[in-house]
């Protein structure tokens, strides 16, 4: 059995992130072994990915090798998702195992979530670390908060690529094309370039892209303070950004857009050409996940090519092809939970049985388990495989880390860029700003 729920309401914000800290002592109560389970037991799994059709996959298969054990499913909107989580575990209602974000995510649910190395080492042995991906990156003082389920890397820009075969289009290879490209689309009665500009996450990885494009690696380096963020090529980073807006690459209301659903569902629908999203949305590629977006976008998506390209260049002498990632998302379980044992099996399963991991790749995402490849079995065309395989060598050498761990750096460049985006702040002062509050965290 198990069932599957859907959260699309918005969560009241107001006290969630100092709730976790204020718990933290309650939460962490316990620094022994958990007591086993006696009989059958529900565990509860909220995700904002997979969502709850990808999700029934896992479920499934891990109630068929795990007789004892019944997940219970809510899928949450990410816009959603981090608040309406903090406030569940922090008043003793979240979920046994909940999914995690690398950076500031992750920072903030440590105090909450329980140690998984012992968990980890028992079932894949003492080098499970070295079988996981990036595992690191999902510690906090030592402390393994989440383990990997999958890997992505941002810096890639989806094609509507039967939208552009129709116009006659293909994807710009410069800052001239591309308001050319624009105009094109816009004459088509399309938007050029859809942007969930109401989503800091979906701002910061446009930034990064921008700025990996002006000096490549450089905005990892300003995070950790080894180099100025007020200096000009974040200057020029944030003038990129903001033309983005002024030169209507990105449609009238982007500031007041979600990433998903808002763009995601334009995107899929047909009303425009391209869309920021990373390796994440590799699935898009398969006859099996156009079919799941049938009831949502109608029949005419079951015969839509989406093709993913490294993002174009935004200004000139850019240096393209970089992507950032790491783990896309980690599982972690409730320091807290009633049902530690059971929580760990399943967490541990997800990120290292090959069961689970073989499920990852068959979704046409990079696996966490470094013994599992990649499948392109169910890609549909010659030209989104060639695309997909263009992947593996920017994945395998990103060029940084795509979540900020900092949540108040990570706050002060999300408020930089909406402000910039909106008019109502400079780029030369928007990179004193983030500087600031690099200074500040010390």
């Amino acid at each position: 059995m198990r069932t599957t729920r859907t959260l699309r309401s918005r969560a009241a914000t107001a006290a969630a992130v100092g709730a976790v800290a204020a718990l933290a002592l309650a939460g962490c109560a316990s620094d022994s072994e958990p007591e086993a389970d006696d009989g059958p037991v529900t565990i509860t799994w909220w995700t904002w990915n997979p969502d709850q059709e990808t999700a029934v996959e896992y479920i499934d298969a891990f109630e068929k090798e795990h007789s004892g054990i019944t997940i219970d499913h809510r899928f949450i909107q990410y816009s959603d998702y981090v608040n309406t989580v903090q406030l569940a575990l922090t008043s003793g209602t979240g979920p046994d195992v909940f999914g995690l974000q690398v950076g500031a995510l992750t920072e903030q649910f440590a105090p909450l979530a329980a140690d998984l190395a012992p968990a980890a080492e028992e079932a894949l042995g003492a080098d499970w670390a070295d079988k996981l991906t990036a595992v690191d990156q999902l510690q906090v003082d030592g402390k393994q908060v989440g383990l990997p389920w999958m890997i992505t890397g941002g810096g890639l820009v989806w094609a509507n690529q039967s939208l552009l075969d129709e116009l006659g289009l293909e994807v710009p290879t410069s800052p001239a094309e591309l308001r050319t490209f624009c105009k094109e689309v816009k004459a088509a009665g399309k938007d050029c370039w859809v942007h969930g500009a109401k989503d800091a996450w979906q701002n910061l990885d446009m930034f990064q892209v921008i700025s990996n494009q002006i000096a490549p690696g450089k905005f990892y380096q300003a995070l950790a303070g080894e180099t100025a963020f007020d200096d000009p090529d974040f200057v020029k980073a944030f003038e990129t950004w903001q033309g983005l807006f002024d030169d209507g690459i990105f449609p009238k209301g982007a500031l007041a857009t979600t990433a998903y659903p808002d763009a995601n569902d334009a995107f899929k629908k047909g009303e425009a050409a391209l869309i920021l999203f990373g390796s994440w949305q590799n699935a898009d590629t398969t006859q099996a996940r156009l079919d799941q977006y049938v009831e949502q976008y109608g029949d005419d998506v079951k015969n839509v090519e989406f093709v993913p390209y490294f993002a174009p260049p935004l200004v000139d002498g850019a240096t393209t092809g970089a992507m950032f990632g790491g783990p896309d998302v980690g599982f972690a379980v409730a320091e807290a939970s009633a049902h530690r044992e059971a929580a760990e099996t399943f967490a541990t399963w997800l990120a290292g049985s090959e069961t689970a991991q073989t499920l990852v790749a068959k979704n046409v995402l990079q696996p966490a388990l470094t013994s599992v490849p990649l499948d392109l079995s169910g890609v549909n065309t010659d030209r989104q495989r060639a695309a997909l395989e263009e992947q593996g060598p920017a994945l395998a050498d990103m060029i940084g880390q795509r979540e900020l761990t900092n949540a108040d750096v990570k706050t002060a460049l999300s408020d930089a860029l909406s402000a910039v985006a909106s008019g109502q702040q400079s780029p030369a002062d928007a990179a004193k700003a983030v500087q600031a509050a690099i200074d500040a965290a010390g």
